[in-house]
C-alpha cells in the first residue's frame, strides 16, 4: 500500500478509504488491485488535472519529457535533449518542479516524479491540456 502512495498524504488517505470501502477483512493483492483503477482515477480527477494544469507550459513540456524516459530515474541529460535546451535553461524549470513538489532529485544529476501514477496520467492525459 505504502509503495502504491509515494507518500503522498491525500493518496495515502484515498487508498485507505476505498480498501476500507471494499469492506474485505484482510487487504491482499487482488483486494488492492480491485481498487487500482478507481484509485487511479480519482488522483487523476481530483488532484493530478490541477495541479497539471496549473504548470507554466515550459512546466508542462517538461514533465512531458520526463515521462517518455523509460525509467524512474531521468536524466537531466534526457530532458536537455527531449525539449532541445541548454542545461541551464532546463535548471530554472528543474528548480520550479523542485520548489512545487511535483519532482525529487533523488541524486545528483536525475530528477522523478513525486507523486505517485503522475507519470502515467501525463501520458494517459497530457494531449488534453494543450
Amino acid at each position: 500500500m505504502t509503495l502504491l502512495t509515494n507518500g503522498y498524504a491525500y493518496a495515502f488517505q484515498l487508498l485507505g478509504y476505498l480498501l476500507w470501502d471494499t469492506e474485505e477483512k484482510e487487504i491482499t493483492n487482488n483486494v488492492l488491485n480491485s481498487v487500482l483503477d478507481e484509485y487511479k482515477e480519482e488522483l487523476y480527477r481530483n488532484v493530478y488535472g490541477k495541479i497539471y494544469s496549473g504548470l507554466s507550459d515550459v512546466d508542462q513540456e517538461f514533465v512531458k519529457a520526463m515521462a517518455k524516459f523509460n525509467e524512474e530515474n531521468v536524466p537531466i541529460k534526457f530532458i536537455e535533449e527531449e525539449m532541445a535546451k541548454t542545461h541551464n535553461y532546463i535548471s530554472i524549470y528543474r528548480r520550479r518542479l523542485l520548489d512545487d513538489q511535483v519532482i525529487i532529485s533523488p541524486k545528483r544529476g536525475y530528477v522523478q516524479f513525486t507523486l505517485p501514477f503522475f507519470k502515467d496520467f501525463i501520458i494517459e492525459n497530457g494531449i488534453m491540456y494543450e
